[in-house]
């Protein structure tokens, strides 16, 4: 668990690097930024990413963005999510406004909210308006800086009197599986009538101490003025908040109608998101916000922690059986070599294994693995179920 990022931004007019430094400026001649995350993870169904929005206000001040993440990110990893907002209701659940899409280019919308000008919505192509940079970090690895290019950024320009959104979408797979999060599993919960895992969450923005000294020196000298930050997370409702910080904003479960095209990633009529939905309908959406345009913030962080258990009937059938057959095998054992008549000797041992096997961790991983597998296992007889009534 990494999640250190970090963001900044190339001033506008910087024909000599070393003529022109972003901390000259003041507050008022820098581009100022909204940013919203939404972190989503839902293991057994395959959800697990994070999507950043940045609302850029005096976007003319800037030629290029940059993200630094401290792994490695691929482009087949990034997705633009502009088409999939002004799906039904979703600019709605996005921006919890009631907005609407005004006018329409190839490349950006405008939106209205309450009848006024809201926000120019921007497209982008991976392949076209984005760059990414391998950065090298000495003994943590290699990091990955994510750049919108001069003629994404120059686009941001074009429409006047509104601020400037782009929103996409990071799939955490690979080394980023575990980029926000750490799994602690308990080590001696087999007796028990459950098994408990511990997962730490936290996200992490503009601490420098954390970056390669090029990446550090860059987010501070180029710094947005970040108005404030949303954060949301978003998880299973079988994991049970243990503890946060900062304090929370809200808490609410999350409206399944309105994201379930959301959470597709893609514009998508309600029969073919019926599983989006379903899944959607069990997610519990936690909220984190600091900031405020008279009282910018340069960096933040929020941390929290997730409980979950899981029946371990099974595992003490499988107990059963593997108790079984160590008593037996070490019980013929010592018949043929001692002569021992008791099956004292193999109960010991089996005891003994078990013990072993729980004080490693693995009694409580194998769990752990058991209920994702057996969670994924019944989405996807669910989605075979649909599939077959389709036909």
């Amino acid at each position: 668990m990494n999640g250190t990022l970090a963001i900044w931004y190339e001033p506008a007019a910087q024909t000599d690097p070393g003529s022109f430094a972003a901390e000259e400026q003041t507050q008022a001649e820098k581009p100022n930024l909204e940013l919203h995350f939404n972190l989503w993870r839902d293991m057994p169904s395959g959800t697990n990413f994070l999507d950043i929005g940045l609302k850029i206000s005096r976007a003319e001040l800037l030629t290029r963005i940059y993200i630094y993440f401290p792994v490695v990110v691929r482009k087949n990893q990034l997705s633009d999510l502009s088409e999939v907002m002004k799906f039904g209701q979703t600019l709605n659940a996005v921006f919890n406004s009631v907005v609407a899409v005004e006018k329409q280019s190839d490349v950006h919308y405008t939106t209205l909210s309450n009848g006024m000008p809201f926000v120019a919505v921007h497209k982008i192509s991976i392949e076209n308006d984005i760059e990414i940079d391998t950065v090298e970090d000495g003994l943590k690895g290699p990091g990955s800086t994510i750049t919108f290019t001069d003629k994404m950024c120059e686009r941001l320009w074009t429409e006047k009197g509104v601020d400037q959104y782009i929103r996409f979408r990071v799939k955490l797979n690979g080394k980023t599986r575990h980029l926000f999060t750490q799994e602690v599993v308990a080590k001696d919960k087999i007796f028990v009538s459950s098994s408990h895992r511990l997962e730490l969450t936290e996200l992490r923005l503009n601490e420098h101490r954390s970056f390669p000294s090029s990446i550090a020196k860059n987010a501070q000298s180029n710094a947005f003025v970040i108005s404030r930050v949303h954060y949301f997370l978003i998880r299973e409702l079988g994991n049970t908040l243990v503890t946060q910080h900062a304090p929370l904003r809200k808490v609410r479960r999350l409206e399944a109608n309105l994201w379930a095209a959301y959470l597709n990633g893609a514009p998508t009529v309600s029969h073919d998101a019926a599983e989006e939905e379903r899944l959607a309908s069990r997610m519990v959406i936690y909220h984190w916000r600091e900031g405020s345009p008279k009282d910018p913030i340069a960096d933040f962080t929020a941390f929290a922690s997730f409980q979950t258990s899981a029946p371990g009937l099974a595992f003490y059938i499988i107990a059963l059986v593997l108790l079984g057959a160590v008593g037996s095998s070490v019980s013929a054992w010592g018949l043929e070599s001692y002569g021992l008549q008791t099956s004292l000797i193999g109960f010991l041992g089996g005891i003994a294994l078990l013990w072993l096997i729980t004080w490693s961790g693995l009694w409580a991983w194998l769990g752990a693995r058991f209920g994702d597998v057996k969670r994924s296992v019944i989405r996807r007889l669910r989605k075979l179920r649909r599939a077959v009534t389709d036909l």
